[in-house]
């Protein structure tokens, strides 16, 4: 009897367009809170705000670094950053 093995198990769906559902969700999350920012501040205030937005959202929808998400390297970014970095090693002694 023969299987077929799945192949690229590791490659998400296209699902719309050229994007995979996270991407879609992350860009229409981008776009919601520039939508928002448009509303609150001016001309100026909502161009210098809008650059880090569209980076930061485009990061997390299309930059992989070393083959993980851009997510996964913030959440361990903040892991590290919220937790404590001394490490104190203590040795039990044989009696």
């Amino acid at each position: 009897m023969q299987f077929n093995v799945p192949q690229f198990i590791d490659i998400e769906d296209k699902i719309i367009g050229p994007l995979t559902l996270k991407q879609f969700l992350f860009l229409l999350a981008g776009a919601g809170l520039l939508f928002g920012l448009w509303f609150f501040f001016n001309l100026g205030a909502f161009i210098i705000l809008a650059i880090p937005v569209v980076v930061f959202f485009g990061a997390l929808a299309f930059y992989r670094p070393h083959g993980r998400s851009f997510i996964s390297l913030v959440g361990s970014w903040i892991k590290y950053i919220s937790r404590p970095r001394l490490y104190l090693w203590k040795r039990e002694r044989k009696k």
